[in-house]
């Protein structure tokens, strides 16, 4: 075996171990293999805020170098202080992580779950981290007609399972509905009669509107065994940093901090925390330019036949034609012009035909509807 042939199997086996089946966002191993610069591909695999980072963000991680020749503050003093007053909570109700993912993982380990319902679609990493803490679970499949959302005959469903957690993500992933008021407070309000644990993935929630964004600090204050997952990654594009946080009930958090990794949060990743959270007028402007680009972008793929969902979040679930080629064929043709796609038939309720895109700007547009228009062209093997 060459060397290079050795190279490849090995990148192929770490692709494995680090989740490339589950996740989008491989830009890096694109780049490789397509042997083309990171810059010149438009990466909607991730759902990430097509803004870029906050302005300024990047002096402030250069200041935050002179401290990295130290432990990080292991309790992210700072960044929690600036985040409980952003939300209008304590600051023993926030867990800070390295990204949401890693609170799935030690949710995962530390409830002792008998009978687990995960509410499908959802995010891949979910299942994958129940599987790898050796946890049994079920899935509830919502419908494709009803937008991936559960309806009240789900929840129906979902009590005769006679679950000990349910797990859920709002805005749904990867279609990006939002779940309605009287469907969340009817889940947590049988969740606490019966003392079932809730934890809802919110990962894309700050692109909603306020309202929405508020009900998990009106809930955690009533409901002890609700936890919310958020992450910063996703708004403020700074997915390179990894930055995320538990929110729950104190009494709760205090029981789930010692079997946290210590040093979770780094000090790069602190820094930025405490800056990002600062930076109202982006919040707003991203709200604003995240609605109006969807919206455009949802009708000019409407326009190609795709048939995107309504969504709320940075990303549209489309579906395609069963008479062309499938989402991953379609992916993988794009690819090759440089655009990145995500395919979601690994969504567990999801299928073949079934190609989610996030949203971007009107002149990134023009570049995705051609690629696209290529693509949906070929004929299907």
């Amino acid at each position: 075996m060459s060397d290079n042939d050795l190279e490849k199997k090995q990148e192929r086996a770490l692709a494995v171990f680090g989740g490339d089946a589950v996740h989008g966002g491989d830009i890096w191993g694109w780049s490789r293999h397509l042997d083309m610069p990171v810059e010149d591909i438009l990466d909607l695999s991730a759902s990430l805020n097509p803004l870029g980072p906050p302005p300024g963000l990047d002096q402030v991680v250069s200041q935050a170098m002179s401290g990295v020749c130290h432990y990080p503050d292991r309790l992210a003093y700072a960044f929690r202080k600036a985040l409980a007053q952003s939300l209008g909570v304590s600051a023993s109700c926030l867990l800070p992580g390295n990204g949401s993912t890693a609170l799935i993982r030690m949710i995962s380990r530390v409830l002792d779950l008998k009978n687990i319902v995960l509410v499908a679609p959802a995010f891949g990493e979910m299942a994958r981290s129940l599987a790898i803490a050796g946890r049994h679970f079920h899935y509830l499949l919502t419908k494709e007609q009803d937008d991936f959302v559960p309806t009240a005959h789900d929840l129906e469903t979902l009590w005769d399972m006679d679950p000990s957690v349910v797990i859920f993500s709002n805005p749904t992933t990867p279609a990006g509905t939002l779940i309605p008021r009287e469907i969340l407070d009817s889940i947590v309000h049988m969740a606490a009669r019966r003392r079932v644990w809730v934890v809802v993935d919110e990962a894309f929630i700050d692109f909603a509107d306020d309202q929405t964004r508020s009900w998990a600090t009106e809930a955690i204050k009533q409901h002890k065994r609700l936890i919310i997952l958020r992450s910063l990654t996703k708004f403020y594009c700074i997915a390179g940093l990894r930055l995320g946080f538990a929110l729950a009930n104190a009494d709760t958090l205090s029981d789930f901090a010692p079997m946290g990794q210590p040093w979770s949060v780094n000090t790069l990743a602190q820094a930025a925390g405490v800056f990002c959270l600062a930076q109202d007028d982006y919040a707003q402007k991203t709200r604003q330019s995240i609605n109006h680009w969807r919206e455009e972008q949802a009708a000019a793929l409407g326009q190609l036949g795709l048939n995107p969902m309504p969504s709320v979040a940075n990303y549209l679930l489309c579906r395609l034609p069963v008479t062309g080629p499938t989402a991953a064929q379609v992916a993988e043709y794009t690819a090759r012009q440089g655009v990145l796609l995500r395919p979601a038939a690994s969504f567990v309720g999801c299928g073949d035909y079934h190609l989610r895109v996030a949203v971007t700007t009107s002149q990134e547009q023009q570049r995705l509807m051609a690629a696209l228009e290529q693509a949906l062209a070929q004929k299907p093997d």
